[in-house]
């Protein structure tokens, strides 16, 4: 494949929508242009990332190299890449389209699609035709033709990693933009991770009984084993199995045959012996079972060291002795894929440009996505006076173990305090926690100062709640860092002012902190605040998108004084205001703002 010259970049970059270029996009062409593999880039919010995402695929594009794919996080930066560049290819997963074999047209993922072989909607991955000739193309099955015979797919982290880890379908890539990078381990972890219920076991033994009663007996005894050690654990607590208790049930499991199980559904289908049509949901159980216990068996196998290697995943057990409303399953395993770096590398491609604002460390960063490359963090004209970071010294340390007791409800009561002082000048407020007991004591303290605030519970979802707030709804923000550190944008003045309470230091009894307690022993502690580093300055950009914007973050906790002008670019240092009083720090957020 020809190396991507200047030249080259200089034909693809998109000028009539960007006239003029941003010196960061100027930056990256060149490095881009200088290196001839890979490359992992730094570069700040703001900076024209998706330009130089879109000219590094469209020169390739114009030397014939394909597949080609801009991946990023979530539907909605799909939607917002495509609406900047409508040359590209959407393609979106199986939840977003309906399923034509039902006369409901459920959601594509909610049916048992391999199982339904006599599909007439069904398209020919090589010609775009039906199965049956004159039937309504799959409107899932379209697109993923469509989107190979085109030139840039863009798409999420999940569509990508399905189609080319589990089915590679596209082959290897020729080039591969990741946009917002740092977030790929966790999607991988996530996709790669499953949850094993006795009640989910007990019925997948049952629909087993009438067609394989050898397959469905050894099932039952693994299910028997399972419960058998899930009880021996304290009730109501995730509890770290040892390498002992997971090869005694892999043991077990290894009974069962997969290829025989899938064997056994298919004839039961080909026969009438279940009916697509009216045991849609039953057929879905055992689609669910037939792909589910390979992974199973793989994912306990890497829980286990190997060869000198240490385990991959980690497992754990939970139970419960009395059910409550209309709980059902009393034990589960969940099995968690841990070092994915070498799934990821395995679904990369020699030209692969790993974007992020926060990529910090390099080596953690590589070891964490398996992106090995040449890594580059670039500056930003964004103007430091239009954003303070301010860590008051007056708020007190929030650590769980160096707390007095009643700090966390002081403290969040004058966040709150503080929100509605804000409010009354025109500001609004978005106020990030860690845990949902902060987020709820919160909202009772902001019930008391009576303070207009929104936040998502029930049925109501935390980007629902995000959407009411950015059409003008209420005056402060409150949710989690896991909903509300990164991905909810409210730049132009719709929440000016940040409070994030603490750094999420992992719970010392959670089942993943023992298990990287185990791997790394004191260089956890590395990892643990590159992490943190990371979740500070995605949090500190929600309201600062461009160069036009104007905002500040308050960080609340003393924990933060251990590594935040550490983790700040060099760009943002100026912004940082670490030794006046809280209050003092209110008036400096106000009187910037106002300005």
């Amino acid at each position: 494949m020809k190396h991507l010259n200047h030249q080259d970049l200089e034909a693809a970059f998109p000028s009539r929508q960007y006239p003029k270029r941003l010196a960061n996009q100027v930056e990256a062409l060149e490095i881009i242009g200088n290196e001839k593999g890979s490359v992992i880039l730094e570069m700040p919010t703001g900076s024209g990332k998706t330009a130089v995402g879109y000219t590094f695929l469209k020169a390739l594009e114009q030397q014939g190299a394909g597949p080609l794919f801009y991946v990023v996080p979530t539907k909605t930066l799909v939607e917002q890449v495509h609406q900047l560049h409508p040359d590209v290819t959407v393609a979106y997963g199986r939840h977003e389209h309906p399923c034509l074999y039902y006369d409901d047209q459920p959601k594509a993922d909610e049916i048992p699609c391999s199982m339904l072989v006599d599909c007439a909607h069904r398209v020919d991955q090589e010609t775009g035709e039906t199965f049956e000739p004159g039937a309504t193309l799959c409107p899932y099955l379209l697109q993923k033709y469509q989107a190979k015979q085109s030139g840039i797919v863009v798409c999420t982290s999940a569509f990508y990693l399905f189609t080319q880890l589990f089915s590679r379908e596209w082959g290897e890539p020729a080039g591969l933009v990741i946009d917002e990078a740092h977030r790929l381990p966790q999607t991988v972890r996530g996709l790669l991770s499953y949850e094993i219920s006795d009640l989910h076991l007990w019925r997948a033994v049952n629909l087993l009984a009438f067609m394989d009663e050898e397959q469905a007996a050894n099932l039952e005894r693994f299910t028997k084993k399972m419960i058998h050690l899930v009880r021996r654990k304290a009730s109501r607590a995730s509890t770290l199995l040892e390498d002992h208790e997971i090869a005694d049930l892999l043991d077990e499991l290894a009974q069962v045959d997969p290829q025989k199980v899938r064997k056994a559904v298919a004839q039961a289908v080909q026969t009438g012996v279940i009916d697509t049509l009216e045991q849609r949901e039953t057929l879905r159980k055992l689609e669910l079972l037939t792909y589910n216990l390979r992974r199973y068996i793989h994912s306990l196998e890497y829980s286990l060291p190997s060869q000198g290697r240490h385990p991959l995943n980690y497992t754990y057990a939970y139970f419960r002795t009395d059910l409550i409303g209309n709980e059902k399953a009393q034990h589960w395993l969940f099995i968690k894929s841990y070092y994915v770096a070498p799934i990821i590398k395995r679904i990369l491609s020699p030209r692969t440009l790993a974007f992020s604002a926060t990529i910090g460390d390099p080596e953690i960063f590589q070891y964490e996505t398996g992106i090995k490359a040449p890594a580059y963090a670039l500056g930003s004209d964004f103007p430091a006076g239009n954003t303070r970071v301010f860590l008051p010294k007056d708020t007190p340390n929030l650590a769980v173990k160096g707390r007095i007791r009643a700090e966390p409800t002081k403290v969040l009561r004058r966040v709150a305090k503080a929100c509605k002082s804000f409010a009354k000048s025109g500001m609004r407020s978005l106020v990030v926690v860690v845990s949902n007991v902060e987020r709820e004591k919160f909202l009772r303290l902001c019930a008391e100062e009576e303070v207009n605030v929104l936040s998502y519970g029930g049925e109501v979802a935390p980007k629902d709640v995000a959407a009411r707030f950015k059409a003008g709804e209420g005056d402060v923000l409150v949710g989690t860092v896991s909903n509300y550190g990164e991905g909810v944008d409210l730049p132009k003045s719709i929440a000016p002012v940040i409070f994030f309470l603490r750094p999420s230091y992992p719970n010392p009894r959670d089942p993943g902190t023992l298990f990287e307690e185990r791997r790394f022993g004191s260089m956890r502690w590395r990892l643990w605040n590159w992490r943190v580093m990371l979740e500070a300055l995605q949090v500190r950009g929600r309201n600062v998108r461009s160069s036009a914007d104007v905002g500040v973050t308050f960080f609340i906790s003393q924990q933060f004084r251990r590594f935040l002008y550490g983790a700040l670019p060099e760009w943002l240092r100026e912004s940082y205001c670490g030794d006046k009083t809280f209050e003092q720090c209110i008036e400096d957020a106000k009187e910037l703002l106002r300005n």
